[in-house]
């Protein structure tokens, strides 16, 4: 989706992200995350995303995690093509289509705070892979994932969002990240997880962060982490537009 943050919200961001990746990580207990300030903790809920991850989860969201991501050409390595049918249980993911609404139980949001250009790298998809229900074989598309200019398989592609767009996806889609190249610039975004909201996996009931970062976040955005049966209809779930308090 493209301009999706206004300028200022942008400002604002990238703002907050350079004073972020500043500061020794001794001193960031909790890493770099969404929690830092309010500029990013808002985007969790923002009214242009909020309507779509509500619908998406039938109105039954959860925020699992959300972490700020910077990369770099240092990482010279492609991360393989991946989703949650592969790695997490192909029983626990759902994506389907009832009553003309579509349904998925695990989102995920990429807010970008830098321009991606074609060439550069970054993330890299299989349009279409979240309808899936075919195994796909290990290694295909990627050989060598040392190679910075892999030829890309007419399957894949790759996304290349400018500052202040967001890219949706279903965590059924297969994707994976190809080597950063440029060498003066890197690639910046906050990378938001939600769930349903009765959503368990093996370890049952699990939050990822401790109670010192949750005391940190607005009582709206802890109901939007909060577990709840799938009868319960959240608050915040009634406004299309959140104010954080």
């Amino acid at each position: 989706m493209k301009n999706v943050l206004s300028g200022t919200e942008l400002k604002e961001a990238q703002d907050t992200v350079e004073r972020c990746i500043k500061i020794p990580p001794d001193q960031l207990p909790h890493g770099w995350n969404f929690s830092f300030d309010k500029s990013l903790e808002a985007l969790t809920m923002h009214p242009v995303t909020w309507p779509i991850i509500k619908e998406l989860s039938d109105d039954k969201p959860r925020l699992n995690r959300g972490s700020l991501a910077v990369d770099t050409h240092e990482k010279a390595s492609i991360t393989p093509l991946h989703c949650a049918r592969e790695g997490q249980g192909w029983q626990t993911r759902r994506y389907e289509v009832k009553n003309r609404r579509i349904f998925c139980n695990d989102i995920v949001a990429f807010f970008y705070f830098t321009d991606v250009y074609p060439g550069d790298g970054g993330l890299v998809v299989v349009p279409g892979s979240h309808k899936s229900e075919f195994q796909r074989p290990e290694g295909l598309f990627f050989l060598d994932l040392e190679d910075p200019n892999p030829k890309l398989h007419p399957a894949l592609e790759n996304i290349t969002p400018q500052a202040g767009d967001v890219i949706v996806l279903s965590e059924l889609t297969t994707h994976g990240v190809l080597i950063w190249k440029p060498k003066d610039r890197d690639r910046r975004f906050l990378l938001l997880r939600y769930k349903t909201q009765y959503f368990q996996d093996e370890q049952g009931e699990r939050y990822v962060y401790g109670q010192e970062l949750l005391g940190r976040l607005s009582p709206e955005t802890l109901e939007l982490m909060a577990y709840a049966s799938y009868q319960h209809t959240k608050e915040i779930v009634k406004h299309d537009v959140i104010h954080l308090s």
